[in-house]
């Protein structure tokens, strides 16, 4: 995808086109000026500021989304009981970080937690925003603990983690002046465009899994060996998440 943008201003005009992580680093450090949420040089924010501008670059990319859609879940216990699956650190390490991330974008930026539309069910079904934040604090939190058994206590990774952790609320809020002053196109949308938008995504990540497994079973075909074998039951555990009705038996 095209990693350049052309600044729009309000009144129509544009600028010179600018790197995209370039034009996301401005914005992030306009909008915590401008929510009255600086970064204190004294308390090291900069690692802060790089890991988000980071993050809302990955999320402009609809390969990363494709890529991590499988490990995230809207509810705690799919999470901890995927967690509880693995012995790899690493693992636990990712499928932490990979949700508070998804968690801190889908508060800030789109706003929509549930990752559903907001009249899919009753109000005394719907979790309140508090849920949500301690989930994600919690989340980073673990992710700082298991990054320390796989990068090192000196890590960098842990410190800036663990910051996200202790100041999740205020990142939340510092993505949702963001949304409000810069992503305003997201405003723009419906409620049901956006479900379609999201929809139309996963149907499209669905599709891409389908066309993966049939690539990874033509390959294991002509070259059964165990390598080709265990890629393409991993695939199949992926589609088997997001597509319950579909079945393989990789011995017929």
């Amino acid at each position: 995808m095209d990693e350049r943008y052309v600044p729009v201003d309000r009144d129509g005009t544009t600028r010179a086109t600018e790197a995209r992580a370039q034009f996301m680093m401005r914005c992030l450090l306009a909008s915590r000026l401008e929510a009255g949420l600086p970064s204190a040089d004294e308390d090291g924010e900069q690692d802060v500021n790089i890991y988000l501008t980071q993050l809302l670059c990955a999320y402009s990319d609809p390969q990363y989304c494709l890529r991590v859609g499988n490990y995230i879940s809207t509810y705690d216990t799919a999470v901890f009981e995927r967690v509880e699956s693995s012995r790899s650190h690493r693992f636990k390490y990712s499928v932490y970080k990979i949700n508070a991330d998804h968690l801190l974008m889908a508060m800030g930026v789109f706003q929509n937690p549930e990752s559903r539309r907001v009249d899919a069910r009753p109000v005394a079904l719907r979790r309140n925003a508090e849920t949500f934040v301690g989930r994600g604090k919690t989340y980073y939190d673990f992710a700082s603990t298991y990054s320390q058994r796989v990068f090192g206590r000196t890590s960098g990774v842990c410190d800036v983690l663990g910051k996200l952790s202790a100041g999740f609320e205020i990142y939340v809020r510092v993505l949702g002046h963001m949304r409000s002053e810069y992503f305003d196109f997201v405003t723009r949308l419906s409620e049901g465009e956006l479900f379609h938008l999201q929809a139309s995504a996963q149907s499209e990540g669905l599709q891409a899994l389908r066309d993966e497994f049939l690539d990874r079973y033509s390959l294991y075909r002509r070259d059964p060996s165990p390598e080709a074998r265990a890629k393409l039951l991993e695939t199949v555990e992926r589609l088997q998440r997001i597509d319950p009705e579909f079945h393989f038996d990789p011995l017929q």
